[in-house]
């Protein structure tokens, strides 16, 4: 019997995961634990900036008319998603790193980019630039949900739970705290050692995938599928 695999990204990520999880042939359950929208914000001079840092392909979908002003900036992207999403809408990116923003950063010399701006979301981890100037200014919001009646129900029964950041992880706890929903019963599969340790204890077990992407997350929770 194969398990199915519950993903709760907010709904343009879920998408891209779902599509991923199809062509290994996992069944899927879709029902994000958050919606995102876009945030007011004002655009300083891209004079200002040697590259633009891009974490999230949000930033590019709910970033706005005032994105306009950087298309002339090369684009630092934290995974293939968000590169592309910045291809697509006509930014030139100049690097992609696979394993978070601050390998990104480490990866590079202070004296190449050194004015970074960062179009993040209102919630964002923190970075250390190092010897460079890096501004943040906060383009989108994930405003969280409660629980869904498809997750709800996925969750009856022994589920695979992928889980891609701490935040979703923190709230999915919650939620199942409150709708009174056992975690022993089921496997969370997580991005990072961050995200396994919010999302507590309690679960049947907890797998930590080796890089954070989605093929890495994807391809360990395919062997946990198939249930004995």
């Amino acid at each position: 019997m194969s398990l199915p695999v519950l993903i709760l990204r907010p709904k343009d990520g879920a998408r891209q995961t779902e599509l991923r999880a199809e062509n290994l042939g996992l069944k899927t359950v879709v029902d994000p634990l958050f919606a995102v929208e876009p945030v007011l914000w004002s655009a300083p001079s891209a004079a200002d900036f040697d590259a633009l840092l891009l974490t999230s392909a949000n930033a590019v979908d709910h970033g706005g008319p005032q994105l306009d002003a950087f298309r002339a900036l090369p684009v630092l992207a934290v995974g293939e998603a968000t590169a592309s999403t910045a291809r697509a809408a006509g930014f030139q990116v100049a690097e992609t790193g696979n394993a978070g923003a601050q390998q990104l950063l480490e990866q590079r010399t202070a004296d190449r980019y050194g004015r970074l701006l960062w179009l993040a979301g209102e919630q964002h981890s923190d970075l250390d630039p190092g010897a460079r100037r890096l501004d943040i200014i906060p383009v989108y919001r994930s405003a969280a949900v409660p629980l869904g009646a498809k997750a709800v129900a996925c969750l009856h029964s022994e589920t695979i739970v992928l889980l891609h950041s701490a935040r979703a992880a923190q709230h999915l706890a919650s939620e199942m705290d409150r709708l009174q929903i056992p975690r022993g019963r089921h496997q969370a599969v997580v991005f990072s050692g961050k995200v396994a340790k919010a999302a507590g204890r309690g679960w049947r077990s907890v797998h930590t995938a080796s890089r954070p992407d989605d093929d890495a997350l994807l391809s360990l929770a395919s062997g946990l599928c198939q249930k004995k």
